[in-house]
């Protein structure tokens, strides 16, 4: 990946420079994601001439923007997998659309080696400003970003060796946790989906509160490291 890119829907994978090797110093690098117009499509003739893998990709594209049709848009939401930047020297800045720098438009200002959790954006177009200082760097960042539809706050996914009540991500829609049997619960147990696309709280964690050898046996014993239980 290079030093920043304008990107479109309905998804992709953002990786910092070098990545999985150290950025480079005195980086100013910039992406912009902007959804998919749902007004625009392809005719016939273009797609005549795309191959197989070309035209797979926008009958994906068209999936999404079907959800997207009712609210004439869709927003982004931002999945980190892997995040360590220099803490407080070296950041990466999420803003929502606008002029990118704009303070008003800042979601967060991202530094350190905690992997964030899941960013929406309100607008239909996300940008990412990384910058680092003039010495000592780190591994970066790896992120992926998806197309959702406009009114809610995406799936936040399930803590390891534990569970999670409820299956829907619109405003007001709320989610319960619980870990596994040997397993304490580290962070807010319910969190809801609020009208600024964020959810009230970070998805928490499920950590080992008995001998680690007890929660060995648990977590052999379990098929799937996360288990997702929808209410009846």
């Amino acid at each position: 990946m290079t030093c920043g890119s304008n990107l479109r829907g309905p998804k992709g994978i953002i990786t910092s420079p070098n990545y999985p090797v150290q950025y480079e110093n005195n980086a100013h690098c910039v992406w912009v994601i902007t959804a998919v117009d749902p007004e625009k499509s392809l005719s016939c003739p273009q797609c005549e001439k795309m191959d197989l893998k070309i035209i797979q990709s926008l009958l994906e594209r068209v999936q999404i923007c079907k959800r997207c049709w009712k609210t004439k848009e869709c927003v982004i939401k931002l999945a980190f997998e892997e995040f360590d930047l220099e803490r407080a020297y070296d950041t990466l800045t999420v803003g929502d659309g606008g002029k990118i720098g704009d303070a008003r438009r800042v979601l967060y200002v991202l530094t350190g080696s905690s992997v964030p959790d899941l960013i929406v954006s309100m607008s239909n177009q996300m940008w990412l400003h990384l910058q680092s200082d003039d010495t000592i760097g780190s591994q970066g960042f790896k992120a992926v970003y998806e197309e959702i539809e406009k009114g809610g706050c995406g799936d936040p996914g399930v803590p390891a060796y534990g569970k999670r009540t409820g299956d829907h991500f619109l405003h007001g829609d709320v989610l319960t946790f619980e870990c596994q049997a040997a397993f304490e619960l580290v962070g807010e147990r319910t969190i809801s989906c609020q009208q600024n696309n964020q959810w009230s709280g970070n998805k928490p964690s499920c950590v080992c509160k008995s001998h680690f050898l007890k929660c060995l046996v648990i977590i052999n014993m379990l098929p799937f490291r996360m288990i997702n239980v929808s209410p009846l």
